[in-house]
């Protein structure tokens, strides 16, 4: 298991006995050598949990005293949408639970018809196909279009461990703006294997539309993401 993967489980492991009662508002947690010698990893994996949990209010330091429960954390087990988050993976973290994903694909290919209007300028764009899972249960995929004219050696880049928008910032174009679109849709029959879902069942469908400072269209994606993983988060404004 990885340092991250143990960092995700030790963090949610620590909030599930804060929820459960086990650890009381006040009560004194562990110390970092105590936990990292209770679930038998280092020291450093263990200050990296316990200093985000401080930095969500979860938990408190007070010097020379330790590490105090400070706040009741609210597990939902659902992804919320629509909250700002432009990560599928840093929203699935927010709620509580464990992101993982595997590439189904990668291939340059031509862009014709809608992709040829939204990317006019280069000829071809790659295809990104990726699973997505919550707690090793699938959860959406994701067909993402970005242009080969401003894109280069995508194969290079760990699309299973890393952001797709970590590897557009290093390669200068990150979107500064999105636009997304949700309908409800049958699964297309090519994945309903994949997601383990019946024929003819809904999920929540996304078109994202991704825009960088020049409001070049960088990026295109078709998202299909199960219900029974999802909630939605909307904010209204008052019109002055």
């Amino acid at each position: 298991m990885t340092s991250e993967a143990l960092y995700i489980q030790l963090i949610n492991n620590i909030k599930k006995k804060i929820v459960e009662g086990e650890y009381k508002i006040g009560d004194k947690i562990m110390s970092e050598r105590e936990m990292a010698k209770a679930y038998g990893i280092n020291r450093l994996t263990v200050r990296n949990a316990i200093k985000s949990l401080r930095e969500e209010g979860y938990l408190k330091a007070i010097q020379g005293k330790g590490t105090f429960v400070d706040k009741i954390p609210s597990i939902q087990d659902k992804v919320e949408l629509g909250g700002g988050d432009v990560s599928l993976s840093m929203s699935i973290r927010k709620g509580g639970m464990n992101p993982s994903r595997i590439v189904l694909s990668l291939k340059k290919i031509d862009a014709v018809d809608d992709l040829k209007k939204y990317f006019p300028y280069s000829p071809q764009v790659y295809e990104l196909v990726r699973l997505s899972f919550i707690n090793g249960k699938p959860y959406a995929i994701q067909e993402c279009y970005f242009p080969c004219s401003y894109f280069k050696e995508p194969e290079r880049f760990n699309f299973a461990e890393g952001s797709l928008y970590d590897y557009m910032d290093a390669q200068g174009h990150y979107p500064k703006k999105l636009i997304s679109y949700l309908q409800i849709k049958d699964v297309p029959e090519r994945y309903e294997e994949l997601l383990e879902i019946k024929k003819d069942r809904k999920v929540f469908f996304f078109n994202y539309y991704g825009f960088d400072k020049d409001k070049n269209m960088i990026e295109f994606t078709l998202s299909y993401n199960k219900p029974e993983f999802t909630s939605f988060h909307f904010s209204t404004k008052k019109v002055e």
